[in-house]
């Protein structure tokens, strides 16, 4: 018999120990793959569960009031969350501020702003901050600013460009009236939250925006006497020859000066308190 062939022999056995080699590294590989497809699955499933705790808080289940002072007059409002990202609000104004006794020229001039209204908002916090952007509407609208005047002795007023004299027997006196009335959308944006979601109570929210109302109107009632000169040919402002189509005329003036105001202005600062409601 002859002598087995020894090279054959290493070239089986080292190709078999190759491939097992090869299986097992590849074994190896696929079982740490598996284990990090699961730890990454893991690892999204416990990040979606996991919310900042401002954020799983449930609608309606806290409330605020806020006192405020702003363009529209001294008010108060009742505010609830509705998402983590949205609060509605209610609120109503009511001022009246009042001069007494102010000189202007030829005229002693009383002056009377009263505000009342009321109206709904809904706040949006688009930015996980407490940056808002809000929209609501005036479901009532009463404000107005009244003036009373009362002509000065030996008073020389103008209307109109030009010059009327007053009757210092009954002098021209009378009523005007700024009307910022009417209903309409309302625009503000602001920093701080109406209805807090940390375990903090007070806050100090700040908006400014714009009403769009109904367009203002000035009116100017007067009364009294006008003279060509002191004390002489003096007639009631009425039926005065010219008196009456010189106020309309200024009065189309002023009401054209006013009409951008149907934009109306809201500047806007309070306290606000939360509570919890359930």
């Amino acid at each position: 018999m002859g002598r087995p062939d020894t090279r054959n022999f290493l070239s089986v056995r080292g190709a078999s120990l190759l491939f097992a080699l090869l299986y097992s590294g590849f074994s190896l590989l696929a079982q740490q793959s598996a284990a990090a497809g699961e730890q990454s699955v893991r690892i999204r499933r416990d990040a979606s569960e996991t919310e900042p705790s401002a954020y799983r808080i449930e609608r309606f289940t806290r409330a605020s009031l806020f006192l405020s002072v702003s363009s529209l007059g001294i008010g108060g409002q009742l505010s609830t969350n509705v998402s983590p990202h949205l609060d509605v609000r209610v609120f109503g104004n009511r001022a009246s501020i009042t001069t007494h006794h102010w000189s202007q020229n030829d005229f002693s001039i009383g002056v009377n702003a009263g505000f009342a209204n009321m109206g709904a908002m809904a706040d949006s916090y688009p930015f996980h901050l407490p940056f808002r952007f809000s929209g609501g509407y005036l479901f009532y609208n009463g404000d107005r600013v009244r003036a009373d005047l009362h002509a000065k002795q030996n008073s020389v007023f103008t209307i109109n460009d030009t010059d009327w004299i007053s009757d210092n027997a009954d002098p021209v006196h009378g009523t005007g009236r700024l009307t910022l009335g009417g209903n309409g959308f309302v625009l503000t944006t602001g920093y701080g939250r109406m209805v807090s979601r940390s375990e903090k109570h007070f806050s100090f929210p700040f908006e400014a925006g714009v009403a769009f109302i109904n367009r203002p109107v000035v009116t100017l009632n007067l009364f009294g006497q006008i003279c060509t000169v002191q004390g002489l040919n003096c007639q009631p402002a009425a039926t005065y020859p010219g008196f009456a189509n010189a106020l309309a005329q200024q009065l189309s003036t002023w009401n054209s000066d006013a009409a951008p105001f149907h934009i109306y202005p809201i500047v806007q600062g309070g306290v606000t308190y939360t509570f919890r409601i359930r």
